[in-house]
């Protein structure tokens, strides 16, 4: 069975609320079999990063924080969105990195590796996550947090935390779960490599 698929014609947009972190956009729309969806809202996110920081000793650094979304302090890893200054960086993403791991930990890498780029929901986010494995970390100085932001640090195993995941024992954002699945089969795929 064969369907040919086809994007949205889109008749009429409009910005329905934005403030410095979101953009809501209402779209109206026709499917290419003439169904009107209308509105269809979409989030207009910067992109996002993730950085997993392998640090020296095999350890990985993770995050708790505060997510007022669920309510519930969690584990997570260094992540951020893009900011204007890093699209003028040149590489955005990789600028974003290396920005998000000094604010939040105080922390710097010599090399990030790109593990993967996903979209957060293709459905009604426009934006897409970058995630990357920071190699040769270190402390270079003290965390720089933004207004309402507070960063505890933990080291882990990274096979600990997934199985921690795996038994539900510890629940995290799903970007972050598929970035420390990618980091797990990189490392395993570059174990002789002695990569720290």
């Amino acid at each position: 069975m064969s369907h040919e698929l086809k994007p949205w014609s889109v008749t009429a947009s409009r910005i329905t609320y934005e403030d410095r972190w979101i953009r809501l956009r209402s779209d109206d729309c026709v499917t290419a079999e003439g169904t009107v969806v209308a509105p269809f809202h979409v989030l207009d996110y910067p992109d996002w990063i993730n950085v997993i920081p392998l640090m020296p000793d095999g350890r990985i650094l993770l995050t708790r924080e505060y997510r007022h979304g669920c309510g519930e302090i969690i584990l997570g890893l260094v992540a951020g969105g893009v900011e204007p200054a890093d699209i003028e960086a040149g590489d955005a993403a990789m600028a974003a990195a290396r920005r998000e791991l000094r604010e939040e930990t105080g922390h710097e890498a010599s090399s990030f590796l790109k593990l993967l780029t996903s979209y957060p929901n293709a459905a009604n986010h426009s934006n897409i996550v970058t995630s990357w494995l920071a190699l040769g970390v270190n402390r270079t100085g003290e965390p720089r947090f933004d207004p309402g932001e507070k960063v505890d640090m933990l080291f882990a195993d990274l096979g600990d935390i997934l199985a921690d995941l795996r038994s539900g024992a510890v629940i995290m954002q799903s970007m972050h779960v598929a970035a420390l699945y990618a980091a797990e089969s990189w490392l395993r795929m570059h174990a002789s490599e002695g990569l720290k």
